[in-house]
Parts: C-alpha cells; structure tokens; sequence
C-alpha cells in the first residue's frame, strides 16, 4: 500500500517543534491550576457542561484530573506518532510523487501539530470553568463553551489541508 511512496525524510521546523513544546506547557499548567486549586475544592464539582456551557452533571471532586490526564494521553499519543511514524506511511488524500512527497509530508505534520495544540488546548475552558463553578463564581460568559469552538476547528482542520494538498503540484 505504502510502498510507492517516495521516502523522503522530513524534518521539524523550529516553528513545529515550538508548537509542540507549547502544547506541553499548556498540558502542565493545567495540571498544574488544578493542583493549586484541588485541596480548596468542594467535595462535589461539576462534571460535565452542556453544548451552552451549563452545568449538567457533578462528581466528587477527584473528576477534574480525568479531562487533562485524557488530554495527557491523547497528545501524548499523537506525539508519538508525529515523532516516529515515518510520512510516507501515512495516508495522503493525494498522488505523492518525488516531486511533491516534501510539501505533501510536511503539510501532513503540520496538520497534525496543529490538532495535537488544540487537543492539549482543549481541556484548559472546561477547567477553568469547573473550578469557577465549584467556587460559585459567574462572570457571565461560559468558557466552557469555547471548547466547542476548538472541537469544530480540530474537525474541520483536515478538511483544510485537504484542500491545500490538492492545490500542490504533482
């Protein structure tokens, strides 16, 4: 399947190794928030939030490590992935030929650096927001909400570069 491809080795940019690295700080500090604010926490905190940002589930208050340590695993994961899983074996929605394999690939990780931020970004509103609910604080915006908003662009990332691959030259 992958055996026509050209193998061609890519390397990071400064730029997506920076991307990666941000997304192990963001990754650390929310775990570390969660650390600073878990001993004065309520027993019970909310769990779970609606699409509008509501309050629709509670838990004891050890659930706020689930979403980031899941976030943990995912990034990790697909860091992995980044970092061993050689580009000419991965799927291109194009014909990758000698002549375009280093656009192709390359645009192939930076796709997946973008999606592996996010998905370290996406637990940061739903923290924050947990612990602004805990403590009963409302500041008339739902931040939890904008989790929805990273949700759509992880969604429609690849659909992009989709498009942009189609418009390299074979």
């Amino acid at each position: 399947m992958f055996a026509n491809l050209p193998k061609i080795a890519i390397n990071l940019t400064k730029n997506q190794q920076s991307l990666i690295f941000a997304g192990w700080i963001i990754l650390a500090l929310n775990l570390l928030v969660i650390a600073i604010f878990y001993a004065d926490l309520p027993e019970t905190i909310p769990s779970h939030f609606n699409y509008r940002g509501d309050v629709d589930g509670y838990g004891k208050k050890n659930t706020i490590w689930t979403l980031p340590l899941i976030m943990c695993f995912t990034y990790t994961l697909l860091y992995l992935i980044i970092k061993k899983v050689k580009p000419w074996n991965m799927n291109h929605p194009v014909k990758v030929t000698e002549k375009n394999a280093p656009q192709v690939y390359n645009m192939s990780l930076q796709m997946l650096i973008l999606m592996n931020l996010l998905i370290a970004i996406i637990a940061t509103p739903v923290i924050i927001e947990t612990i602004l609910q805990a403590y009963k604080i409302d500041i008339r915006f739902k931040i939890s909400s904008l989790s929805l908003i990273i949700v759509a662009v992880v969604t429609l990332l690849p659909i992009y570069y989709i498009f942009k691959m189609f418009k390299i030259p074979k």
